[in-house]
């Protein structure tokens, strides 16, 4: 999410059971330590070199979006973003941090008391300003959405967490089928029906093959 624009009544689920999972998009991974950084270190697409600062923000209970972590980029295009351990102050309860104002369905999380938020975006700042956005996904950025498209989204958690089950939001059809740790984790958004009117969205452990990490800016 960069920010895509996604269906209104799916922002709250952007990163919907984003609560899943630890995998690789042409990056070396997360690293997931105890009472440490979280960490995310990829190669981008695009990169134009410069003075610059790549910064992540993350969503608050308060609903406030903030700037959590930030890193330099070198030349070439790498970059290793590492996020603090949060507080569980700052932390959704778990169906707020996976969707909102939804009707049909019903989701399982367990232990239900686990707590998290997602990151909402990237951006790139050079001398304050903002110049630029980053993002992780298979698709042309502003393209239209197919059927079969993905993208990567991370999202953190206070405490190891499987969730199953599916919500239903103004039409769009949410399937969540998966199992997060503490800490950061990595999950894939699979568009795997998309109308003209409404999409059915998969969340799970299978990251096909074709994601890339892309600077878009300049």
């Amino acid at each position: 999410m960069k920010k895509m624009s996604f269906h209104p009544a799916l922002k709250a689920v952007i990163f919907a059971l984003s609560a899943l999972i630890y995998f690789s998009c042409d990056d070396s991974g997360v690293a997931i330590e105890e009472e440490t950084d979280y960490c995310i270190s990829a190669k981008l697409s695009g990169w134009i070199p410069g003075n610059k600062i790549l910064y992540a923000t993350i969503n608050s209970n308060a609903s406030w979006i903030y700037k959590v972590a930030e890193c330099s980029v070198d030349n070439d295009g790498n970059f290793n973003l590492c996020l603090p351990k949060l507080e569980d102050t700052t932390l959704y309860s778990s169906d707020s941090i996976f969707y909102s104002s939804c009707t049909g369905g019903n989701v399982t999380f367990n232990p239900p008391d686990v707590k998290g938020t997602q990151i909402y975006n990237y951006r790139v700042t050079s001398g304050g300003t903002i110049v630029g956005a980053v993002d992780c996904n298979n698709f042309v950025r502003y393209g239209s959405i197919k059927a079969g498209d993905f993208e990567v989204e991370y999202i953190y958690v206070n405490k190891a967490v499987t969730v199953t089950g599916y919500k239903v939001c103004s039409g769009d059809t949410m399937k969540f089928n998966g199992t997060a740790q503490t800490g950061l984790n990595k999950i894939i958004k699979h568009y795997t029906r998309v109308t003209q009117n409404d999409r059915t969205i998969l969340y799970d452990m299978i990251e096909p093959p074709g994601a890339v990490w892309e600077y878009h800016g300049d």
